[in-house]
């Protein structure tokens, strides 16, 4: 039968540290094309009250394909990723991506600000206290050295919540009430939230900081990209489609405009084809909605630390 790799299974193969490798490793390996996205990056599957969106990727590294799979009228929970021989097409692995995939995300946020932020950055603000924000602090711990987390949630309890649940984590975690009260005097503010509506604004896009955005609605306004003095995403195509970037076009942001903005591609950061943070001053903005050579390459991963490929 197709060996079938479970969260748990996951969890036990793979640390923060690894995702976070494993991300910065993808990024350089689809700017080097070394690795290819799907075409279209994102595909929908939708009838009567089913639905389902796949993602898919080719990775020279591994020699494998992988097609994610997310079942959208489950609220996108529930997420598989199927891996395949690229020399024979055999199936070679079925791998939960519930999990796994929030990893991939936060782990992404962590190399976003590694690439982007003040080396010196110390104080970060996240916006969000769901299930990928639960695991954006041990991704921290791993790979980018802040000393205090301050967390914003849409209620008060929540982020007290959060807060008490990641204080051994080496970081000093603290729930605030307010973006604005958080993030006075942060570097970096990372927002994972489902805002349907902006929750950070130009004005918290100060000189000297980085804001990343994860979250799948429009939770940046178009202002922060208008006083932004640089600007990137994983890959425009899906970035378009969801997230703030399609927040931004939906209400009038003019596609002429958001390419003339755009500074490059973490992969382009990554290989050094364009540069990231130049100065210390600068104000930048990433949106990075996830590409699925990521998932795929996390999952081939995990496929060969259980020895299953």
């Amino acid at each position: 039968m197709l060996p079938l790799v479970t969260d748990a299974q996951a969890r036990d193969a793979v640390s923060a540290q690894d995702a976070i490798d494993i991300v910065e490793q993808t990024y350089g390996d689809l700017g080097s094309a070394r690795a290819s996205l799907s075409d279209p990056e994102l595909m929908r599957l939708d009838h009567d009250a089913w639905g389902f969106a796949l993602k898919g990727a080719v990775l020279d590294r591994y020699g494998t394909a992988g097609v994610r799979v997310i079942p959208s009228h489950l609220g996108g929970g529930n997420g598989w990723c199927l891996l395949l021989d690229t020399a024979s097409g055999r199936p070679l692995a079925r791998v939960e991506e519930t999990w796994l995939h929030r990893l991939r995300t936060a782990a992404s946020a962590v190399v976003t600000a590694r690439l982007l932020a003040r080396p010196d950055s110390r104080v970060l603000t996240l916006v969000g206290t769901g299930r990928i924000a639960d695991l954006v602090p041990p991704a921290c711990a791993a790979g980018f050295a802040v000393e205090e987390i301050r967390v914003v949630g849409r209620r008060a309890d929540a982020a007290a919540d959060f807060a008490a649940r990641h204080c051994a984590d080496g970081v000093k975690v603290a729930a605030y009430d307010s973006v604005d009260e958080a993030a006075d005097g942060a570097d970096v503010i990372i927002a994972v939230t489902s805002a349907t509506e902006p929750v950070i604004h130009a004005g918290h896009l100060e000189p000297r900081r980085a804001v990343i955005g994860l979250g799948g609605g429009a939770e940046i306004a178009a202002g922060v990209l208008l006083a932004s003095d640089r600007f990137y995403v994983d890959e425009l195509g899906f970035a378009r489609t969801v997230g703030s970037v399609a927040g931004w076009l939906r209400t009038g942001l003019a596609p002429a405009e958001l390419r003339a903005r755009l500074t490059g591609t973490l992969s382009a950061v990554v290989n050094g084809e364009v540069p990231g943070r130049t100065t210390p001053d600068e104000r930048i903005l990433a949106v990075v909605q996830g590409v699925a050579a990521c998932d795929v390459a996390l999952a081939c991963l995990v496929v060969q630390r259980l020895g299953l490929a």
